[in-house]
C-alpha cells in the first residue's frame, strides 16, 4: 500500500495527518515544475540492422559514430555500420577513443574529427561515457566553443537574444550498451574536466537524443560486474528521483515501475548474462525511465570520488546509496514516507525505514558482487576533505530532499569509508 493511503486507511478516514490531502513538500499539487521527454524510443529483438531506416527520419545523412574500443572489438559496431548503410546512409567516420570516465578534451577531440569527416549527425555505441561525449561533442560540433564552455544548465545558445527556443544541434541517436546511465533519454551529460579535477554537468533541451534503440542484443556482451554496477546506478535514479525536493507526478510514476523491473530483473541480467535476453531488455527499459536530473546527495559524492579517485560511477553510487538513504529518512516523517513507498517496492516495511531500506540494499549490492566500501576502491581517509569540497559544489546537492552540509557529507563518507 503507497504510504499515502497507509496513515487514513489505518486511521479509517482520509483527514488523518499523513494522508494524500496533506501538502506535504514531498506530497500534493505542486506550485510548479516541468517535464519534457522529447526522445524517439524504439524497443525489442533485432533492431540494430534498422538503425539507418530509423535515423533517417530524424534527419541524418553523413553519420559520425562516437564509441569506445571494447564495444569496437565485440563486432557490435560493425553490425550498426552495417544497419546504417542498409538504410540508404553513410558513415563518415568512427571515433573510439572515448574513455570509461571521458572528459572535456575528448569531446573537443571528437568534434574535431566529425567536422573534418564531414559529418552531419552523431551515432552513439555504448554506455554513459560514450553517449555523454557525443552530446558534447554535437554541442561543440554545432556551436563552436569547447567542451568546458558547455557546463550549465539551460545555458545553450538560443533565440530571441537568449530568451526563446534553444537552437537544435546536429541529429544525435543512442545505442545503449548498458542498462543503467539511461543517457539515451536524458536532457543532461557529465564529463570530467582534468584540469580542474571536477565532474562538470551540461544540461538542456536540444541534448535529449532525437533517437534512441534498445535492443538486448547491443549488452548481450556485457560483463556481469559492469551490468550490476550500471544496473545500481538506475536504481539510483529512481531512488532519488522519487525523493528529490524536484520530485513530479511523471517522474514518480516513471521511478517506482523502474524499482519494479530492476527488481525482476538486475539480479538475472547479472548472474545469467547471455542467457537471459529478456532480464537484458527489461534492464534496458527500465534505466531508460528510471534517468532524471532531479537527483540527490549520493550523485553529489560520486561525482568527486569519479573525478579524483577515479572511482566508477555506479559503484560509487551503490557505495553512498544505503548511507544517505538512511541519513535523509532521519530529515522528516514526508522524506521517509517517499522511503516507504520504495520500500514497499522490495518487501521492506519497517517502522524505521532508512535503517531498514539501506541494509537491504547493502545485501543486494554484496550479492551482485560490487564493492561496498570506499576503501575496497581506493579513496584514502585523507581525501575526504577534497571528496567534501566537491559534493558540496555539486549541483545536486541542492536537490537532495535534507538540507546537507560539510559536517553531512563529512560523516556519510566516513561511513562509506
Amino acid at each position: 500500500m503507497d504510504s499515502e493511503f497507509r496513515a487514513a486507511g489505518q486511521a479509517g478516514g482520509l483527514d488523518t495527518a499523513g494522508s494524500a490531502l496533506d501538502a506535504a513538500p514531498l506530497r500534493g499539487f505542486k506550485d510548479f515544475y516541468q517535464y519534457a521527454s522529447t526522445t524517439r524510443i524504439i524497443a525489442g529483438r533485432d533492431l540494430l540492422g534498422s538503425t539507418g531506416f530509423e535515423f533517417q527520419k530524424e534527419g541524418a545523412r553523413r553519420v559520425f559514430v562516437v564509441t569506445d574500443e571494447v564495444i569496437r572489438g565485440t563486432g557490435l559496431v560493425e553490425r550498426v555500420e552495417a544497419g546504417v548503410a542498409d538504410g540508404g546512409l553513410e558513415v563518415a567516420g568512427v571515433f573510439d577513443q572515448v574513455p570509461q570516465d571521458s572528459s572535456t578534451e575528448v569531446c573537443d577531440r571528437c568534434a574535431a574529427a566529425a567536422k573534418e569527416a564531414g559529418a552531419d549527425s552523431f551515432l552513439a555505441v555504448g554506455g554513459g561515457s560514450v553517449m555523454d561525449t557525443a552530446k558534447v561533442a554535437d554541442a561543440v560540433f554545432t556551436h563552436g566553443g569547447g567542451a568546458a564552455e558547455q557546463e550549465g544548465f539551460f545555458l545553450m545558445p538560443r533565440e530571441d537574444d537568449g530568451m526563446g527556443k534553444p537552437l537544435d544541434i546536429a541529429p544525435l541517436a543512442c545505442i545503449p550498451t548498458t542498462a543503467g546511465t539511461g543517457s539515451e533519454v536524458s536532457m543532461a551529460a557529465v564529463i570530467k574536466d582534468p584540469e580542474r579535477k571536477v565532474k562538470i554537468e551540461i544540461a538542456d533541451f536540444p541534448l535529449f537524443p532525437r533517437l534512441a534503440i534498445l535492443d538486448p542484443d547491443s549488452t548481450r556482451t556485457l560483463p556481469a560486474a559492469i551490468a550490476a554496477a550500471t544496473g545500481m546506478d538506475a536504481m539510483t535514479h529512481a531512488i532519488e528521483g522519487y525523493v528529490s525536493t524536484d520530485w513530479s507526478p511523471h517522474q514518480d510514476a516513471r521511478s517506482l515501475h523502474a524499482l519494479r523491473m530492476i527488481r525482476d530483473n538486475l539480479e538475472r541480467a547479472v548472474q545469467r548474462g547471455e542467457q537471459d535476453e529478456e532480464a537484458r531488455g527489461n534492464m534496458l527499459i527500465a534505466a531508460n525511465l528510471a534517468i532524471t536530473i532531479a537527483l540527490g546527495s549520493v550523485h553529489a559524492m560520486s561525482h568527486p570520488a569519479g573525478a579524483q579517485f577515479g572511482v566508477p560511477h555506479g559503484v560509487a553510487n551503490a557505495i553512498h546509496l544505503p548511507h544517505v538513504i538512511e541519513h535523509n529518512a532521519a530529515g522528516g516523517d514526508d522524506i521517509a514516507d517517499r522511503y516507504r513507498d520504495i520500500g514497499d517496492v522490495f518487501d521492506v516495511s519497517d517502522p524505521e525505514i532508512g535503517p531498514a531500506l539501506a541494509a537491504y540494499l547493502t545485501e543486494l549490492i554484496a550479492r551482485l558482487g560490487l564493492p561496498t566500501r570506499l576503501s575496497e576502491v581506493g579513496v584514502p581517509e585523507s581525501g575526504i576533505p577534497a571528496l567534501v569540497e566537491g559534493a558540496m559544489g555539486d549541483g545536486t546537492t541542492l536537490l537532495n530532499p535534507r538540507e546537507m552540509g560539510e559536517d553531512d557529507y563529512a560523516a556519510l563518507y566516513r561511513k562509506a569509508l
